[in-house]
C-alpha cells in the first residue's frame, strides 16, 4: 500500500470501486472482516451511535466503537467516501455518484441518487439538517438539496472544475469548500454564490475545520493553513511533518488532524503542533471523537482507537 492509496480511492473510477457492469441493481456484499476492510470515513449520531463507510459498499455501525455490524442490503457496491447524519437520519456518498440515506440509524438504506456516467465521485456530504444538505465531489461537482436528498440542483462552485474535497459549515450561511490547486471557495448566502480563495500554499486542501476562533485547512504534504480574520491573511503554521493530512476534528478548540503513514497531529490552541505516529502505520482519512481524549479513526485496516488499546 502507498501513502496515496485513500487519495486515489477517493478519487480515480476503477471497476474495483463502481457498480457492475450496465449499473444494474446491486447491494454490497456481506463479509466475516469488514471492519478491517478500507475504511474512508465515520460520524457519530445525535444518538451516539457510530457509522462508518468504505470500499465496495460496505457501512458498519456500532453503538460502543468496539463492535460492528455490518448494514444489510445496502443498494451500491460502489467506494463510499462520506457519511453525514442531521437528526435522526444518516446520509453517505461516494462514486458513481451514489447517494443513499438511512431512517434507522445505519442499519438499512435506500437509494436516493446516482448518475454512473458522468464519473464524477462525491468526496463530501454535509447536511445542515433532515432537509437541507450539499454534496461535493470531483471534477467540480457541487450539489445541494432542499428534500432530504430525494432530489438535487447542480451549481457552480469552481468555474475552473478543480476537485472540491470537504466542506465546512461556518454558520449563518458561510460556506467554505476546500479545493485544489492553492484555490478554495467561501460563499456568505447559502452557496447561491462563491468567490475563490487563493491559498499561500499551492496544493490541494482535503479538510475544513473552525476552532480557536479560526477558520483552518489542511492537506497535502503536512500543510496546514489558517485566518483568524474573515478580511486577514492566511498563514501557515509549521506542524514539523510532511504526511498529507486527511481528516481532522476541532475538540475543545484544539485540532486533532490525521493523514498518511498513522499520523496524527494535535495543535492550534495556541500552542505548536505534535507530530504523534499510530503504531499502525496505515493511511487514515477521518477521525470522530469516541469519549475523553478518546478518538476512531478509519482508514487501512478499518476502525483503528488512539489511544492506542494493548494488543491482546
Amino acid at each position: 500500500m502507498t501513502g496515496w492509496l485513500l487519495l486515489t480511492a477517493g478519487l480515480w473510477p476503477s471497476t474495483a470501486w463502481s457498480q457492475d457492469e450496465g449499473g444494474a441493481d446491486v447491494t454490497a456484499q456481506m463479509m466475516p472482516r469488514v471492519s478491517r476492510s478500507l475504511l474512508l470515513d465515520i460520524t457519530r449520531t445525535d444518538a451516539g451511535r457510530f457509522v462508518a463507510v468504505g470500499e465496495r459498499g460496505h457501512i458498519l455501525y456500532s453503538d460502543t466503537g468496539d463492535d460492528w455490524t455490518q448494514a444489510n442490503e445496502v443498494p451500491s457496491r460502489a467506494t463510499l467516501t462520506s457519511v453525514a447524519a442531521a437528526g435522526d437520519r444518516l446520509w453517505a456518498a461516494g462514486h458513481d455518484t451514489d447517494i443513499l440515506a438511512s431512517d434507522d440509524g445505519g442499519e438499512s438504506w435506500a437509494l436516493l441518487y446516482r448518475d454512473i456516467e458522468r464519473q464524477q465521485p462525491v468526496l463530501d456530504l454535509h447536511f445542515f439538517d433532515e432537509a437541507n444538505g450539499m454534496a461535493v465531489g470531483a471534477y467540480g461537482l457541487a450539489m445541494f438539496t432542499t428534500d432530504g436528498g430525494e432530489t438535487w440542483d447542480e451549481r457552480v462552485v469552481s468555474a475552473d472544475e478543480w476537485h472540491l474535497n470537504a466542506i465546512l459549515d461556518r454558520g449563518n450561511g458561510r460556506l467554505l469548500v476546500a479545493g485544489e490547486a492553492g484555490v478554495s471557495y467561501a460563499s456568505d448566502d447559502g452557496g447561491t454564490t462563491w468567490v475563490d480563495i487563493p491559498m499561500p500554499y499551492p496544493g490541494s486542501m482535503f479538510g475544513a475545520l473552525q476552532a480557536a476562533g479560526c477558520t483552518w485547512l489542511f492537506g497535502l504534504r503536512g500543510h496546514v493553513q489558517r485566518r483568524c480574520d474573515d478580511e486577514g491573511d492566511w498563514e501557515e503554521p509549521a506542524t514539523d511533518t510532511v504526511a498529507t493530512l486527511l481528516g481532522g476534528l476541532a475538540d475543545d478548540g484544539r485540532l486533532v488532524l490525521v493523514g498518511n503513514s498513522g499520523t496524527l497531529l494535535h495543535g492550534g490552541n495556541g500552542k505548536p503542533f505534535r507530530v504523534v505516529h499510530h503504531s499502525s502505520g496505515v493511511d487514515f482519512s477521518a477521525i470522530v471523537q469516541a469519549g475523553e481524549g478518546r478518538y476512531l479513526l478509519t482508514g487501512e485496516g478499518g476502525v483503528h482507537h488512539y489511544p492506542e488499546r494493548d494488543a491482546p
